[in-house]
C-alpha cells in the first residue's frame, strides 16, 4: 500500500510537467521512488533543453546529472553540458564549505544499445540499470546535505522544479530538523564530516580550497601551508577535475615512495573512469622505468652505494672530516642532499655555493676541499670501479634524457606532493617531466616546515618560474584543537620559507577548526615500552584499524610490527599502506607516515636516534604529532 501510494504520487507529480515523454517520466521517477531523493527538472519548453542537462538527482550517493540520449550528444556538446552542470551547482554552501561541483556525474538515458560508449565522459544507463547505479553506490551525503544541496539550487533559480521523494505520503517526516536552527545543523554535519577520513568528505571543500581546485594557471604552480590543511586533498582534487575535462595523462610523484599508493585510492573515487590516465608514482620508480623504456638500465644498489660510501669514509676520509663532525651520516648526506643533490660538478663550485647551515657548520673553503678531495672524489671513484650508479646520478641521467628527447606523449598535469624533501636535481627532473617550460602544467605541493631531510634550495633555482602562481592555505581541517596545539609547541621554525624565498605560514599560525581531542606525553624506561604501548592501543576507545604506531627508527618499527600479532592485534607495514580501510594496526617510521592521517597515533620516540640537526629533529616530531586527529599519545624512550 505504501509502495503503490507512492508510485501514485510520483506519477501526479510528474504528470504536472509538462512536455515529458514516457521515457522521460520513467527515468525521472526511480529517484522519486525513494526516500531522500530530490530531482531538479528543467522548465525549458520544449523540453528537452539545449546544450544542458534536462534534470538532476540529487541523493546519498551524490549528485547526478540526466542527459537523455535522444539523440546522444557528441563529445564537444558533452564537455558544454557538463561545465554548465557544475556551474549549476557552483558555490553551493554547507556550513563553511562548499559542495565540490566536479563530483557530480553525468548520466546518458535511453536505449543502452543506442548509447555510444565514451568511457570517462558518461555512464550510459537505461531504466533496468538506473536503480541500481543510483541506489547502491558508495554514500557521499547525509540526507541533510543532499536536501540542502537540492533545495539551495533550486531556491537561486528558477529554471528547474523541485520535485522532492521526502513530500510523498509514504515519506519519512523529517520535521525534527526544524527544532534545530539552520546555522547549527550546518556546523553539526561539518563536524561530522571533518571526523571521516578523506573519501568520506571528498564532496565537501573550503571555499579557498574548491577556488584553488579551478584556478586557472598559466604555467607552474605551487600550494603551501602547514600540516592539515588539504593540499594534497586540493592537489588530488585538482587532476580529478583535470581528468573530467581534459583527455591528457596525469603524474602524481614524490620523494615519499609510498606517498603517492597512498593518494592512489583517493583518486580513484574521485574519478574513477581516469584511473588508467593518472600514474601515482615515487620519482625514483618512475626514472628507473623511463630510463629502462629508453634503453638505459640504472638499477641503484642502495646496499653496494653503502658500502662504497663506508670504504671511502674509512680510508682517508675519516680522519680529515671527523674533527669537523664526528657522524657519518652527516658527511653521506653533505655528498647526497649537498653535493650531488644540488648537482654540483666541479669544487670552485662547491666552494662558492650558499651552502645551507648545517649544524652550525658552514665549512670554509679548505674543509670544503678536504670533503671534496678526501671524500667525494673516492665515493664517486668507488662507484664508476664498481659499475655502481647511486640514485643522484639516475635522477642526473633521466633529466640530461629528458632534455635531449622530451617524452612523446607528454603529461596534462604534474603533480609533485611534499615537495619540501626532494634534492635540487630531483625537483628539476619533475620541471622537465613536466616539459620544462615556463608554461609547464606542474604542481607543486609542500611545507618548508616538514622538511625532514637536509638541504635546501629555492624553485627559482631550478627554472621554475612561480612568481604570482602560489597559495597559501592555513585552516587546519585535520587535528583537533588539542592535538593541533601540542603538535605546535614543537620548535621547528620554517627556514625553508614558502618554498621560494618569502615568508612561509606555520603551523603555529594555522587555526583548528575541530574542538577537543586528546594529546598526552611521558617518559617510559625502556623496558616498559612495549606493556604501556600494549595499554594505549587496548584503551584508547580507537579500533585497531584506526591506530598508526609511529616510530623514529626502522628497528622500532619492525620490533612492534612482530610484537603485536603476537598479543592479539594483526599489524600493516605504512610501506605497504594504500589509504583503504583496512582492519590492521599501521607501523611505520616518521618518513613513512608523512602526507598520511589517522584517527589515533601512538608516536614512540627515540631520543638518542633523532637527527643532530635539532630542527630537523623538531620537525619529524611535529611531523608525527600532526599525523593524528583525534587522539596523539606520545612516548619518549628513556635512557
Amino acid at each position: 500500500m505504501r509502495f503503490e501510494k507512492r508510485r501514485q504520487w510520483v506519477e501526479e507529480q510528474l504528470a504536472g510537467i509538462g512536455s515529458l515523454s514516457t521515457p522521460h517520466r520513467l527515468f525521472l521517477s526511480v529517484p522519486l521512488m525513494r526516500p531522500a531523493w530530490h530531482v531538479l527538472v528543467d522548465r525549458s519548453r520544449p523540453f528537452l533543453p539545449d546544450g544542458r542537462a534536462a534534470a538532476f538527482a540529487v541523493g546519498p550517493t551524490g549528485v547526478f546529472a540526466f542527459v537523455f540520449g535522444d539523440p546522444s550528444p557528441d563529445r564537444a556538446a558533452l564537455s558544454r553540458i557538463r561545465v554548465r552542470a557544475e556551474e549549476t551547482f557552483a558555490n553551493v554552501p554547507a556550513g563553511r564549505n562548499q559542495f565540490v561541483p566536479h563530483m557530480l556525474e553525468l548520466l546518458m538515458l535511453g536505449d543502452r544499445r543506442d548509447i555510444p560508449p565514451l568511457e570517462g565522459v558518461y555512464t550510459a544507463l537505461d531504466p533496468k540499470t538506473l536503480p541500481r547505479h543510483l541506489f547502491d553506490g558508495t554514500p557521499q551525503l547525509t540526507r541533510q546535505r543532499a536536501r540542502d544541496i537540492a533545495f539551495g539550487v533550486a531556491a537561486r533559480s528558477d529554471r528547474f522544479e523541485l520535485l522532492s521523494a521526502d513530500d510523498a505520503p509514504s515519506a519519512e517526516s523529517i520535521v525534527a530538523d526544524a527544532l534545530f536552527e539552520s546555522a547549527d545543523l550546518h556546523e553539526d554535519e561539518r563536524n561530522r564530516m571533518l571526523q571521516r577520513p578523506f573519501k568520506d568528505w571528498m564532496t565537501f571543500l573550503d571555499p579557498q580550497q574548491l577556488e584553488l581546485v579551478y584556478k586557472k594557471f598559466n604555467g607552474p604552480a605551487r600550494f603551501s601551508g602547514p600540516a592539515g590543511t588539504g593540499k594534497s586533498v586540493v592537489a588530488v582534487h585538482r587532476m580529478a577535475h583535470f581528468a573530467k575535462h581534459n583527455p591528457g595523462r596525469m603524474l602524481f610523484t614524490s620523494f615519499v615512495r609510498t606517498l603517492p599508493t597512498y593518494h592512489r585510492s583517493g583518486f580513484a573515487q574521485l574519478a574513477p573512469y581516469a584511473a588508467d590516465r593518472a600514474q601515482f608514482i615515487g620519482l625514483h620508480a618512475w626514472a628507473r622505468n623511463f630510463l629502462r623504456g629508453r634503453d638505459m638500465e640504472m638499477e641503484p644498489a642502495e646496499g653496494k652505494i653503502e658500502t662504497a660510501f663506508s670504504d671511502a669514509w674509512r680510508y682517508g676520509a675519516r680522519e680529515h672530516l671527523t674533527p669537523i663532525h664526528p657522524s657519518p651520516t652527516y658527511w653521506k648526506d653533505e655528498i647526497h642532499r649537498i653535493i650531488k643533490g644540488l648537482g654540483i660538478a666541479e669544487l670552485d663550485e662547491y666552494k662558492r655555493i650558499d651552502r645551507k647551515n648545517r649544524l652550525g657548520r658552514t665549512l670554509d673553503s679548505r674543509q670544503r676541499e678536504l670533503v671534496w678531495t678526501k671524500l667525494f672524489k673516492p665515493y664517486q671513484g668507488l662507484l664508476a670501479e664498481r659499475g655502481l650508479h647511486d640514485f643522484n646520478d639516475m635522477i642526473t641521467k633521466a633529466t640530461e634524457e629528458l632534455r635531449a628527447a622530451p617524452l612523446d606523449d607528454p603529461y596534462g598535469l604534474v603533480v609533485v606532493d611534499e615537495v619540501q624533501d626532494f634534492t635540487f636535481v630531483e625537483l628539476r627532473l619533475t620541471h622537465q617531466i613536466a616539459g620544462g617550460s615556463p608554461a609547464s602544467p606542474l604542481l607543486l605541493v609542500g611545507d618548508g616546515q616538514q622538511q625532514v631531510y637536509p638541504g635546501g634550495w629555492r624553485m627559482s633555482d631550478a627554472g621554475i618560474p612561480i612568481v604570482g602562481r602560489g597559495a597559501k592555505l592555513h585552516v587546519n581541517y585535520r587535528n583537533r584543537e588539542t592535538i593541533l596545539a601540542f603538535a605546535q609547541q614543537v620548535n621547528a621554525v620554517n627556514t625553508v620559507d614558502d618554498l621560494d624565498g618569502a615568508p612561509g605560514f606555520t603551523l603555529r599560525d594555522s587555526e583548528a577548526v575541530l574542538p577537543e581531542g586528546s594529546a598526552t606525553m611521558e617518559t617510559v624506561p625502556a623496558n616498559a615500552v612495549d606493556d604501556r604501548l600494549l595499554e594505549q592501543i587496548r584503551d584508547c576507545g580507537f579500533v585497531p584499524g584506526d591506530i598508526a604506531v609511529i616510530t623514529t627508527t626502522g628497528s622500532d618499527a619492525e620490533h612492534f610490527s612482530k610484537l603485536l600479532p603476537r598479543k592479539g592485534f594483526k599489524t600493516l607495514s605504512l610501506e605497504h599502506y594504500d589509504g583503504t580501510d583496512d582492519t590492521r594496526v599501521k607501523v611505520g617510521t616518521v618518513h613513512r607516515a608523512k602526507g598520511m592521517d589517522f584517527a589515533a597515533v601512538m608516536h614512540v620516540v627515540r631520543e638518542a636516534a633523532l637527527p643532530d640537526d635539532t630542527e630537523l629533529a623538531a620537525r619529524q616530531i611535529m611531523v608525527a604529532r600532526s599525523r593524528a586527529r583525534d587522539y596523539v599519545w606520545e612516548c619518549r624512550i628513556e635512557g
